[in-house]
């Protein structure tokens, strides 16, 4: 049941993304105001209803938005789980967003989700070119030594999450660091010291 109901919520925003057109294509913050929707709907309040979704097609725990159903003409937003933190009395869901316009990975950011008597608060880290363009380069990488004979990348090496990505996540104190273990490529994002 409570399945059914997660992939009937996700087919609904699927479908008012698309309805929607070009002019209302997601973004990071979109995303983040879904993802609270979602546990307010689904969970009434409760974000532990999170641990039950996954990425379309991958499989791991994550949340997605998708914004066409022509991959060419969309831009999706995939935020893989990393885990749960405490961090300064408060407990944070913590995703690594990658946003993908026609098949091809835009930006990789951390953004930490926490509740509070039914308040969403949320923490999104800056995005890096140098690690974004680490992160694609590896994939074009692998494209070319899996398929050397092939013009253009295939759609699973450009894209984010990869169904080969393992992702780390630490935390220092409150300062959350997101590694892709492959390429090396990370991201950052602190969550003490009040607001931010």
């Amino acid at each position: 049941m409570r399945i059914a109901r997660s992939l009937a919520f996700v087919a609904l925003l699927i479908l008012a993304a698309v309805a929607g057109g070009c002019s209302s294509q997601p973004s990071m913050s979109s995303w983040q105001k879904d993802v609270s929707h979602y546990v307010a709907d689904q969970g009434r309040g409760d974000p532990l209803v999170l641990r039950d979704m996954t990425i379309p097609g991958d499989g791991r725990p994550g949340f997605s938005v998708i914004g066409h159903h022509d991959t060419m003409q969309s831009v999706d937003l995939n935020g893989v789980l990393l885990g749960h933190e405490r961090i300064d009395g408060r407990a944070w869901f913590v995703y690594l967003v990658g946003q993908v316009e026609k098949e091809r990975v835009t930006d990789i950011r951390l953004a930490a989700l926490s509740m509070r008597g039914g308040k969403s608060t949320w923490k999104r880290g800056k995005g890096s070119n140098q690690s974004l363009n680490t992160y694609r380069a590896f994939g074009e990488k692998q494209a070319k030594e899996r398929f050397p004979d092939r013009k253009s990348l295939p759609p699973r090496y450009g894209g984010f999450p990869r169904p080969d990505d393992v992702f780390k996540l630490t935390n220092e104190n409150g300062k959350l660091t997101a590694t892709h273990e492959a390429s090396g490529a990370w991201w950052e994002l602190t969550l003490t010291g009040g607001k931010r």
